[in-house]
């Protein structure tokens, strides 16, 4: 059965719309407005059967609100990044989803780790950095696309 989207949550999408339309394409960049509508998807997911994501919606609709005002106060800006971060890190705790390039970042790190390694092993450093990084890449690749089509990406 497909859940139909909440009120709250077309409310919102019409409002990050609104905001893309009016908006310079910096602006937009610089205030997530693409990856945010993903946000709003899964805080919708699990907004009724969770106190702390209904918290947040109240306090990203009024984010959302204060970012339609021109020019933008450096305070509500503010206030918008620390929602949205406080919301990402809710969501990756307490729901166990995860953002984008997330597993791309950590098997990369871990993979070039391994390949010195491996290249100190080898006596061949540009190859065993080589192996690390590509064998970390494509394991963190896989892992954020299995992430994604399980819908547990933010």
């Amino acid at each position: 059965m497909i859940k139909q989207p909440s009120e709250w949550y077309q409310t919102s999408s019409e409002t990050v719309s609104e905001l893309e339309a009016n908006l310079s394409q910096k602006e937009a960049k610089k205030y997530r407005l693409k990856w945010l509508k993903t946000v709003l998807y899964q805080m919708d997911n699990f907004g009724q059967s969770c106190e702390d994501c209904s918290m947040f919606r109240h306090a990203l609709t009024a984010c959302l609100k204060t970012l339609k005002n021109k020019p933008v106060a450096k305070g509500d800006e503010e206030s918008y990044f620390n929602t949205l971060n406080g919301i990402v890190i809710h969501l990756q705790s307490k729901h166990k989803l995860t953002p984008p390039g997330e597993n791309m970042g950590i098997w990369l790190a871990l993979g070039l780790a391994i390949g010195a390694g491996l290249g100190y092993v080898l006596n061949n450093m540009a190859t065993g950095v080589t192996i690390g990084l590509v064998t970390g890449l494509v394991i963190g690749g896989i892992l954020d696309i299995a992430a994604r089509k399980q819908g547990r990406g933010i």
